[in-house]
């Protein structure tokens, strides 16, 4: 199957979307304010036509590239692309102060390579097995495993864990619009006929991630970038053996991305930092972090691109997405037909490991195209976002529209961008909404099923090992983050 799938890669439309997939992502990802979640939301009804092995392609491409681009501007304006380049600026903009931008961009590009490929063999080598597993998976099974996700989210997302609590349950309250599951009766619809198939999930994620951002940009007037801000891009070589010096510093950077990657909600900012501290805490000179030293860049670059494969575990195997992105990845798999859950090896084997190949294999144009755009980074990262908005408001219109050809996808859009808006502006995170909402309605569903099944004894909850396992998971969750809180609490009146 492995040799088949690679064959499948040496289609030209497949490596023409590899390639614009890269390039738009890294330009995307260099403009401030912009972002991978925003650009493959509003992609995906351009790949209607598309293939499913190309058109995922093209959209992870998108994620790969965004991903590596928030590092461009992080390092050049000291304004991250992406939220998770927020670390990589803090080493990367002293270093290009001292006239080492393209040192720095060098570091960066490399680091996420290394962090994209070994994160790529461990979704190769884990998604497969746990798809299998799954199997064995239950009503009871997947009910309790949707809730641990859920948990996780609400725990360890950062943030207020009240907020995240709260944006969870409108997720999910807004999942189970539409026909009850079981008995098919329709629940909050209001009478609305359109409103009984609930709301589907690629209008309210252009709302959510595009059009809440118009209307955020239109609010919030950021300054200007001027030609006097932007420091000089000097040329500059990154040798084997300074990364080869570094290459504990990228495995565990990568380790952390990947594995922090695979619990649901938790996204690349979290492992950047965390990564960062741990390059930082194992450096012989830990006094220059902050003032460009190279692992605190090549650290949470690994990191935050190792993220990539790590979340897309748990979103093929269990249908469970890893962080905003991956949702927004989801709901582009299932468009085209390929069912992310314990099936989809089974029917769409192929399929699936030739877009594994391509993320694998794609490290080598993202090496190159980075090289080559490092000249034109300067450009993109003075283009303002506000410039961009009509062309965004148009097609999060279009993109919309054309899911179902109906006016009501619209106005759920443009509900979901009002909404999206008004969170953000309150500082509510969007992502534990967006996981609440597509576990909604199947956690529901499989709570009611499972109930069904055992006449209504709730004892079927930790009947099997799967289920007191993930029992015993949530427990420790929470006596975890009891802990973490209280113990930062003392902390903070000791300081």
């Amino acid at each position: 199957m492995l040799w088949d799938a690679f064959l499948q890669l040496l289609d030209l439309w497949i490596v023409a979307a590899a390639l614009i997939g890269i390039t738009t992502g890294v330009i995307i990802g260099a403009i401030p304010g912009l972002g991978p979640t925003m650009a493959i939301a509003l992609l995906i009804p351009v790949t209607f036509a598309m293939q499913p092995v190309p058109a995922m392609i093209l959209l992870l491409g998108v994620y790969q590239g965004a991903i590596f681009g928030g590092s461009i501007s992080a390092v050049l304006l000291n304004v991250p692309g992406t939220p998770s380049s927020a670390a990589t600026a803090m080493d990367g903009f002293p270093m290009a102060r001292r006239g080492e931008g393209g040192r720095a961009l060098r570091l960066a590009l490399f680091a996420s390579v290394f962090g994209n490929i070994f994160s790529c063999l461990v979704l190769m080598a884990l998604a497969e097995p746990l798809a299998r597993l799954a199997l064995d998976f239950g009503p009871a099974e997947m009910a309790v495993l949707m809730l641990f996700a859920l948990l996780v989210i609400v725990l360890f997302g950062g943030g207020s864990r009240l907020d995240a609590l709260i944006m969870v349950l409108v997720g999910v309250c807004a999942g189970i619009v539409g026909l009850d599951p079981i008995s098919g009766t329709p629940r909050f619809t209001f009478n609305s006929f359109a409103m009984e198939s609930g709301f589907q999930l690629i209008p309210v994620l252009i709302g959510l991630f595009a059009m809440s951002e118009v209307f955020l940009q239109v609010f919030n007037r950021a300054p200007e970038v001027s030609a006097d801000d932007m420091p000089e891009l000097r040329s500059s070589h990154v040798s084997f053996a300074e990364m080869w010096r570094m290459r504990l510093t990228l495995l565990y950077s990568s380790m952390i991305g990947t594995f922090v990657g695979i619990l649901p909600g938790i996204g690349s900012t979290v492992p950047a930092f965390m990564s960062y501290s741990l390059a930082r805490s194992r450096s012989k000179e830990p006094e220059t972090f902050g003032k460009g030293a190279a692992e605190g860049i090549a650290a949470p670059e690994a990191a935050n691109n190792a993220v990539t494969g790590g979340a897309l575990v748990p979103t093929l195997a269990l249908g469970i997405p890893g962080d905003a992105v991956t949702a927004v990845i989801l709901g582009a798999f299932m468009l085209h037909g390929l069912a992310p859950g314990p099936f989809l090896f089974e029917k769409n084997g192929l399929e699936v490991y030739a877009i594994f190949e391509a993320l694998l294999f794609s490290s080598i144009p993202t090496v190159v195209l980075g090289l080559l755009l490092f000249r034109a980074a300067i450009h993109v990262t003075r283009i303002q976002p506000r410039h961009l908005l009509p062309a965004i408001a148009i097609l999060a219109l279009f993109g919309a529209f054309s899911v179902n050809n109906n006016l009501f996808d619209v106005w759920v859009m443009l509900g979901a961008g009002f909404f999206g808006f008004l969170f953000r502006r309150s500082g509510f995170p969007l992502p534990p909404l967006l996981i609440g909402l597509i576990l909604g309605h199947p956690f529901e569903q499989s709570v009611r099923q499972a109930l069904l099944t055992s006449g209504g004894k709730f004892g079927i909850f930790a009947d099997s090992p799967i289920t007191l396992i993930l029992l015993v998971l949530i427990v420790v969750s929470i006596t975890t983050s009891i802990f973490v809180y209280y113990r930062s609490k003392r902390s903070g009146r000791d300081g």
